[in-house]
């Protein structure tokens, strides 16, 4: 457990190194500088606080308790614990595969004149650009990693388990909006690994960032997605020889060598408006929305049939060029 001050700032400070912890947990630092000597103000300050919260904290006697508002001493603990870790699962696979993209992207497209633009850091539905050679967009790209199956999509959609990709209708229409904005073709690139999900990745995160995602996810604070990407980044980028570590490199090589294939946001909206009822199930069921409780209305595509190899792309540029590619992107070709 983690809910002991000294063992929550040491593993926050592996995280974040040299660099200012976020500000709800500076305040965890106060209490050496306080018995160090120096005034309230002054770390209060620091604290970017108040002197009253600052007190108010200092004199708690569950300092962790004081500055999240939460500990993970409940009844609930294992359920919280479980979520935590499949979310942390799942940003994780979120962000192998889109290395596993750029490194694919590089050795499709070579010497081409596209060039690859990330737009991660923005957190917004665009995961990447692709520019031309004058460095202008020329189209928009959104990775989705699937691992999950839909147990029943043969009877519910008439698609096979092993064929079924379902995404969120709200996310075509979003895609299909920022397309028409920009006039800038938007695509989803989509890759899947059967039995690969959140919940089962998840099992290997180390136990002391399980409680830190936990914790951080039942507190008050604000900016919970920059801490869980920061435990993500670490668990990537810092890990030390071990089962760990070799968990992580097969996810990913299962990733890089998995099926990538591509649709485009005016091919999905075709075929959401063509097969909403055989595809869209929920829209058949009565009262979905109060019987399947946070449930998304889903579109389900089938994979062979309803999108396109990522590996056809370079030979479409060559037989298309850009501008006709571009085109098919528009009309929903691809």
């Amino acid at each position: 457990m983690i809910d002991n001050p000294d063992r929550l700032l040491r593993i926050l400070r592996e995280l974040y190194a040299d660099e200012d912890l976020p500000r709800p947990f500076l305040l965890l630092t106060s209490g050496g500088e306080l018995q160090a000597g120096r005034s309230l103000r002054e770390v209060a300050r620091r604290c970017r606080t108040t002197v009253k919260r600052l007190e108010s904290i200092s004199q708690s006697e569950d300092p962790v308790r004081g500055v999240l508002g939460c500990t993970l001493e409940s009844s609930s603990k294992e359920d919280v614990l479980k979520k935590a870790r499949a979310n942390l699962g799942q940003l994780l696979l979120g962000d192998l595969a889109e290395r596993a993209f750029e490194k694919i992207y590089r050795g499709m497209m070579g010497s081409s004149e596209l060039t690859l633009k990330d737009y991660r850091e923005a957190r917004s539905e665009t995961d990447y650009r692709v520019l031309n050679g004058h460095g202008r967009p020329v189209f928009r790209i959104n990775i989705k990693f699937h691992g999950t199956l839909f147990r029943n999509a043969e009877t519910l959609v008439g698609l096979s388990p092993g064929d079924c990709f379902a995404l969120a209708t709200y996310k075509i229409y979003q895609a299909l909006l920022k397309q028409e904005e920009e006039v800038l073709p938007y695509i989803f690139v989509i890759v899947g690994v059967p039995g690969l999900t959140g919940a089962h990745v998840g099992g290997v995160i180390p136990e002391d960032l399980a409680h830190l995602a936990a914790l951080v996810q039942l507190s008050e604070i604000s900016g919970k997605r920059d801490i869980e990407d920061r435990i993500v980044s670490f668990l990537i980028q810092q890990l030390q020889p071990g089962d760990m570590n070799e968990a992580v490199r097969q996810y990913a090589e299962q990733i890089e060598h998995a099926e990538w294939r591509v649709l485009s946001a005016r091919r999905a909206d075709i075929l959401l408006r063509e097969k909403l009822f055989d595809r869209v199930y929920a829209v058949r069921v009565r009262a979905f929305a109060r019987n399947y409780r946070n449930a998304e209305l889903d579109m389900h595509f089938s994979l062979k049939e309803d999108l396109t190899s990522l590996a056809d792309f370079p030979e479409s540029l060559k037989s298309h060029g850009l501008h006709g590619l571009t085109a098919r992107l528009e009309r929903g070709l691809i």
